[in-house]
């Protein structure tokens, strides 16, 4: 389904937001790096957080460039597979900013020992949760942000990583817009022997032009977690404004330990 007007409004100026927010948390991650002593936190910081957030901001610019909300034809399959692929990097490296912040937060307070394995280390695991400054564990124990990290992000991380990639539909059909796509494939099948190019083509052009862009994704036809369809535009942007305030909390107090 289309976006309204209005939303696609909306979501031109969330995603600027975004982007310029996006920066400003990784020039901070910069600034924080300079100012610890403690090398192994400062890696996490300069070449683990900032470098994510960089890349983040790259793919979301690339994927509102190629695919922006007010796209009225389906995209071509080059143009799709590129914003799936920063769709990809976006998603692995917003699950990654927090782990570096986790590894930075331990190094930094020594906290390895306490913790036990490196498993262990995760804004989302106890192990880590306890040591963080209350107002940093509190945010990650809301309602909001469990159901944010346990229903998405670890459920479409793990899928990229481990299991079936996130999948961009080409386009949404209606009942007629599919009998008459059948149709052009069932006569071009029917031409393959006969090498009837002009015709070939002239189908895979009339195929190409039905159709709507569809604006969601998912990461499995099977899996009863992921077939709730996500839409992409609105989520890129709410996942940046989560890193965002996340970020800025976590690095206005996290040189405080429990």
């Amino acid at each position: 389904m289309p976006y309204t007007h209005e939303q696609q409004n909306d979501l031109a100026h969330g995603y600027i937001s975004a982007h310029s927010d996006l920066s400003d948390l990784m020039l901070e991650c910069l600034r924080q790096a300079d100012a610890t002593d403690v090398a192994a936190s400062k890696e996490h910081l300069c070449q683990g957080a900032a470098r994510r957030l960089s890349v983040m901001g790259r793919s979301i610019r690339t994927m509102f460039t190629l695919f922006p909300p007010d796209t009225d034809r389906p995209l071509p399959m080059e143009s799709l597979h590129d914003v799936q692929i920063n769709l990809h990097a976006f998603v692995m490296n917003l699950f990654g900013v927090f782990e570096n912040f986790a590894w930075a937060f331990v190094h930094r307070h020594n906290l390895l020992p306490t913790i036990g394995k490196p498993v262990n280390v995760s804004m989302f695991k106890g192990a880590t949760r306890q040591h963080l400054p209350l107002a940093v564990a509190d945010y990650l124990l809301s309602d909001a942000i469990k159901r944010w990290h346990t229903e998405y992000l670890k459920n479409y991380r793990d899928a990229l990583a481990h299991r079936i990639p996130l999948y961009i539909p080409p386009k949404v059909l209606t009942k007629e817009e599919s009998e008459r796509f059948n149709a052009l494939e069932t006569e071009k099948c029917g031409l393959a022997g006969r090498a009837d190019w002009d015709r070939i083509n002239a189908i895979s052009a009339e195929q190409e032009a039905i159709g709507s862009p569809c604006f969601t994704f998912l990461h499995s036809f099977e899996d009863g977690d992921a077939l709730r369809a996500v839409l992409l535009h609105p989520q890129v942007i709410s996942d940046s404004k989560t890193v965002i305030d996340f970020g800025h909390r976590f690095l206005a107090s996290w040189h405080e330990h429990r």
